[in-house]
Formats: C-alpha cells, sequence, structure tokens
C-alpha cells in the first residue's frame, strides 16, 4: 500500500496527520483515475499505519480491563493494566487524529470526485467502500468519545464532530461543535444503508464489501439497542456465505493464517492484509522497524516483548476439548527462538495468545488485521435475538451453532434461565471467541458494567467519567466550539 494524503496550509490541527512527506492539492489528486486510486490506498494504508487500529485497537481493550497483564519486566501497556489517572488525564483508546484522517479520505472519494474521472461501475464501488470506511471510523471515534444512543450519564449526550465534505482548502475545515451520539449513530446508519446497495455482490475479504457492510451494521445496532437491527444483518452476513465458520480442530487452530495469505483467513470478513516482505519498509515517518513492531499485535503477545499475556481468569472460562485453546502456546519468542521469563506469574500455564503468528513465517512483525470474523456475526445473532425476544432461548440456535464449530456442544441450560444469566454467558463467550481482537472494554462499556480488574476489584465504575476517553487537549486551541467530556481539564 502507498500513503497519499492532502495537506492544506492552516489546517494542520485539525487535521494534523493527513499528509505524507509528498503532498499534492485536492483538486489535482483527483483529476484522474490514478490519483483516486491513490486516495483509496492512502484510505486503508492510514489504517494499517496507526497504532490506534493495530495494537491499540487488538490489545489494548483487554490490558485495559480484567484480560490481560503484564509479563514481569515488561512495560508495553502497562499503563492500560494499571488505567492511571495521573493529572486528571486518563490513558485511554483514544483515536481522534487517525480517525478523522481516514474520514478525510473517504470523504475524498465520497464527494470530490469530479464527475467523468471514473467509469461509473468504478465510481459505485469506490464510493461504497468509503461510505463503509468513513462509518467504521466514526463508530471508532463515537464509541471512544461518547456514550451509547439512548445511555446518558448526568444527562451527557456529547458525540463526536460530523464531517461528511472533503477539505479542499483551509476554510472547508470550519470550527464546530460536537454533534449527540444520536445524530453520529443515525449518520454512521445512513451510510451503511448506502455503502449496501452500492456494494451488493461485492466481495473482497482485503476491501470493504457487502459482508463486512452487513457485518458492521449488526455491530453498531447492537452498540444501538436496536436488536431486530442487528439481528438481520447478522443473518444477511451468514445468508450471503462468503466467510462460513470454521468447524474442525484444525481449522480453528488454523484460522488466522499465514500473513499475506487471505485464503488462510477463512472466517475473516474484513482483512488488512501486509505484505511482510515489503510494506515492512515502506513506512513514511521514523524507523520502519520502529513502526512495524508498534503496529504489529504479535509483538504485543507472542514474540518481541511478550508483554501482555492473558490472566488464568481468562483461561479458566474454557471447557476441556475447546478447540479455540489452540490459540494459545507455551510462552515463546517466535522471532529469535528465545523463551521469556516468568510467564507464569500471569497464567499458570505461563501461556501466551498465539492468535498472530507472523513472525513464525516471515520473520517480523508483518501482522495480518482480522477487523471481524463470522464467530463475531454469530454473537451478535445471539445476543440480538435474546435481547429482542426478551427470551434467552431466541438466542441459543445462533449460539449452538458458533459453539458446536468450535468443538463444546450447546448452550448450558444454567445460561438459558434468565436474561441477565444469558447476558454473562455471551460476555464470556465473546471472551473465549474474542480475545485480543478488540472487544472487552467495548462490550462492558456498551452494557453499563463496570471496568474490573482481573481479581474482581473495581477499576472503575460504569458511571465513572473515566469510562470516556478525553479529547485531545490541542484541539480546544483551533476549535473554540468545542467541549471536553466531563472530569477531564481542558477545553470550555
Amino acid at each position: 500500500m502507498v500513503g497519499v494524503a492532502l495537506f492544506f496550509t492552516g489546517c494542520e490541527d485539525l487535521f494534523d496527520d493527513v499528509e505524507p512527506a509528498t503532498s499534492v492539492s485536492g483538486e489535482e489528486a483527483l483529476s484522474s483515475p490514478e490519483g483516486v486510486e491513490a486516495i483509496r490506498a492512502s484510505m486503508y494504508s492510514t489504517v494499517r499505519a496507526a497504532k490506534e487500529y493495530t495494537t491499540r485497537y487488538f490489545i489494548a481493550p483487554d490490558s485495559f480491563t480484567d484480560l490481560l497483564r503484564g509479563r514481569p519486566g515488561t512495560t508495553r501497556y502497562q499503563g492500560y493494566n494499571e488505567a492511571t489517572e495521573g493529572d486528571g488525564t486518563t490513558l485511554h483508546l483514544t483515536s481522534w487524529g487517525a480517525s478523522y484522517d481516514i474520514i478525510q479520505d473517504a470523504n475524498l472519494l465520497i464527494g470530490g470526485v469530479p464527475e467523468g474521472v471514473l467509469e461509473p461501475d468504478v465510481e459505485e464501488l469506490y464510493r461504497g467502500e468509503a461510505l463503509a470506511m468513513r462509518a467504521f471510523a466514526m463508530h471508532h471515534l463515537v464509541r471512544g468519545y461518547g456514550y451509547e444512543p439512548g445511555r446518558e450519564v448526568d444527562g451527557w449526550d456529547a458525540g463526536i464532530i460530523i464531517r461528511t465534505d472533503p477539505v479542499m482548502d483551509e476554510e472547508d475545515a470550519d470550527a464546530r461543535p460536537r454533534n449527540t451520539v444520536t445524530e453520529v449513530y443515525d449518520q454512521i446508519i445512513d451510510d451503511l444503508d448506502e455503502a449496501a446497495g452500492l456494494l451488493e455482490g461485492y466481495v473482497s475479504q482485503g476491501r470493504m464489501d457487502e459482508s463486512f457492510v452487513h457485518g458492521l451494521a449488526a455491530r453498531v445496532h447492537l452498540y444501538a439497542g436496536n436488536y431486530e437491527l442487528a439481528a438481520q444483518h447478522a443473518q444477511t452476513v451468514i445468508d450471503i456465505g462468503e466467510y462460513p465458520l470454521a468447524d474442525t480442530e484444525s481449522a480453528v487452530v488454523g484460522m488466522f493464517g499465514l500473513p499475506g495469505n487471505p485464503g488462510s483467513h477463512p472466517e475473516t470478513i474484513f482483512l488488512l492484509v501486509v505484505d511482510g516482505s515489503t510494506e515492512y519498509f515502506t513506512a513514511a515517518f521514523g524507523d520502519p522497524l520502529d513502526w512495524m513492531v508498534n503496529t504489529g499485535p504479535s509483538a504485543y503477545t507472542s514474540n518481541q516483548w511478550v508483554a501482555q499475556l492473558p490472566v488464568q481468569q481468562v483461561l479458566d472460562r474454557y471447557e476441556e476439548g475447546d478447540y479455540r485453546l489452540g490459540w494459545y502456546n507455551e510462552c515463546f519468542d517466535h522471532r529469535d527462538g528465545s523463551t521469556p521469563s516468568d510467564c507464569d506469574a500471569v497464567n499458570d500455564q505461563g501461556w501466551t495468545i498465539d492468535k498472530f503468528p507472523a513472525s513464525k513465517h516471515v520473520g517480523n512483525q508483518a501482522d495480518d488485521m482480522p477487523y471481524m470474523r463470522t464467530g463475531e456475526i454469530y454473537l451478535i445473532l445471539a445476543e440480538a435475538e435474546a435481547k429482542a425476544a426478551n427470551d434467552p432461548s431466541a438466542g441459543a440456535p445462533a449460539l449452538n451453532t458458533l459453539r458446536n464449530a468450535r468443538g463444546v456442544g450447546n448452550v448450558p441450560s444454567s445460561a438459558l434461565a434468565s436474561m441477565e444469566a444469558f447476558e454473562d454467558f455471551i460476555l464470556d463467550e465473546r471472551v473465549r471467541e474474542l480475545i485480543a481482537e478488540g472487544h472487552r472494554f467495548w462490550d462492558l462499556k456498551r452494557l453499563g458494567r463496570d471496568i474490573r480488574n482481573p481479581d474482581g476489584s473495581t477499576k472503575f465504575r460504569t458511571d465513572s467519567h473515566r469510562i470516556l476517553a478525553p479529547l485531545p487537549v490541542d484541539e480546544f486551541s483551533v476549535n473554540e466550539l468545542l467541549t471536553q467530556n466531563p472530569g477531564y481539564p481542558g477545553g470550555n
């Protein structure tokens, strides 16, 4: 992938990461098919280059909660383990700058391509991808900086700034207040509805395709509490059938596959593929080695630093014979063949999470990024159907399908005794299925659960101001209409 983005003098603070070393005007970049294709590539590569959408996206939500803890002697993500508040700010799962960079590229493709530059079918395809990408970035933003629709604390309903027009010059980057959470979700859902029509029949695991659009819509509606719609979109993904569940032990254990080989990721609906033999050297800033390591989740879980390991309470959630136990391995640095020390201080077995096996195959940290898998879709379907019907048995068929594919059989009757028991069970199932894929903190937050430590003690309550991320302080110097989230210093 190559990075192309646009730089406009005077807009650095609103879009401070928009440009690489070489920049072109918006009109010039959009005036040819080659320029448009470069912006499309930039949209995807910006995701790949940002820690907020790589290591921080996948690993930090579990480190921030009760699933992962640091191996003694390591420091990576220790701040998330401890959730230190310091001077009044809180280390958080923030994504402001990177997300608006992605949104800017998407907006250029949605609203900035002059008529006739692209063939009509290509223009529709690129627009559909961009709408889906904008929705993806906006949802990641709003779930960090705002509550979910219908859930407010002390009446606070601020979300993020909705920007849907391309920034062609500094006049376009006007100061705006934050939109409400409901307005942001409405925009996300509108984008996904339009994208679904434009991408109907389109299959591309490494791009935003039809299955991903419906999968993201299912996720968004689940967060919003629109359970019938969440179930409908999840079922649509399953009916499309492009990414079926793995259902044998070898297929489950190996589903995260070989880096750079999409065919070895059968369940992944959107896979950002990284070619370790070339992209390893393509960083536009800093040291390429440092860039690749810090955006490769395997460096945090199974090689290099081996910094964040599953706690014993995670491993105790699995039943005997669960194929997913094959996603763990004895502590071993695949990068250099060494055995890190003190892994058994985090869990009795001294196990690491081996979902990101990059270094075992290509000798560096070039991890492919699985942003959505079919396993999550079945979990969404189960939760949404149960909550839409207010009946846990309505969610059992989807959950049984997933569990049987993982070798553990049907949902136990105790989990169907009440809606509370079912929600507790499905939260545990999401841990078993989705650990180190970026969900735990967001699941607890959207369900109004306290954030706890592995020993069960409370890290912070669900009504604490710390459940929301603080907006970057620098933003207030260039946008006088911004308001800071409650409890944090700065802003107006």
